[in-house]
């Protein structure tokens, strides 16, 4: 009977002999547990490039380009190139023999192009207009190599070439990648090339006009433009000089 009066007495906080509150008795007897910090807040990811063309274009070029492919860009990029004297005349001969010294001896790692320049030419031939190829950089050709001892021996050492230009002959100089695109016209897009035209006049000449409206007139030469095929010919008209353009083919020499 005095079961739940010791267990409501047990509950009750212990009140010492002089009439005060036990301190020990305010706290509860909790399990002790241990301390686990908090992990730190993941930070918010940064938000993904958008992908451009361009990075679809290099993935494109990665694709296409084999090792094989890499390792011609690389070998090529170590190359200059170089102006070398020929016999004139003989330019494509001596071409093709450098073309051939350089297979027979397997040093295509230290040479890339050779080339001729030249260019469309229109001329008149037994009064019909043709179109010749005709070098316009003549008794000189380009190479496009790795310059050492060697291959610098090797060049003069093939028929028909005379001597390197540019720089000294123990050192020749290379000329830049802009020149060598001047020489060969390859600037200008294929489709805006333009082709000379051989006129067998000279300024001063006296020229008939066959065909037009100036017909029979004669009149001399004042201006030539080679690119286009036309002749500014000075014609007395009325008593005074007037200039006419007309196609070099509507004239002929008096």
């Amino acid at each position: 009977m005095f079961d739940n009066e010791d267990r409501d007495n047990d509950s009750k906080p212990k009140v010492s002999e002089e009439g005060a509150l036990d301190a020990d008795s305010l706290f509860f007897d909790l399990p002790e547990e241990e301390y686990v910090a908090p992990e730190p807040a993941d930070e918010p990811a940064a938000p993904a490039r958008a992908r451009t063309a361009e990075d679809d274009l290099l993935d494109a070029v990665d694709l296409q380009l084999s090792a094989d492919d890499q390792a011609e860009i690389e070998r090529r990029g170590k190359m200059k190139w170089y102006v070398i004297h020929a016999n004139t005349g003989h330019e494509n001969k001596v071409k093709r023999n450098i073309e051939m010294a350089v297979k027979s001896n397997h040093m295509e790692e230290f040479f890339g192009e050779v080339l001729v320049a030249t260019q469309d030419v229109t001329e008149m031939k037994n009064g019909k207009r043709s179109t010749v190829k005709r070098k316009y950089f003549p008794s000189y050709i380009l190479v496009e190599m790795i310059l050492d001892k060697e291959t610098q021996h090797f060049i003069n050492s093939i028929p028909g070439v005379t001597r390197f230009i540019g720089g000294t002959p123990l050192k020749p100089e290379p000329i830049t990648r802009e020149e060598v695109d001047r020489i060969l016209g390859r600037i200008s897009a294929p489709d805006e090339a333009r082709t000379t035209v051989d006129i067998p006049y000279d300024v001063g000449d006296s020229v008939q006009v066959m065909d037009g409206p100036f017909t029979e007139w004669i009149g001399v030469i004042n201006e030539i433009n080679h690119d286009k095929g036309k002749l500014k010919v000075m014609i007395s008209i009325f008593g005074s000089e007037t200039p006419v353009e007309l196609d070099f083919l509507q004239v002929k020499p008096v």
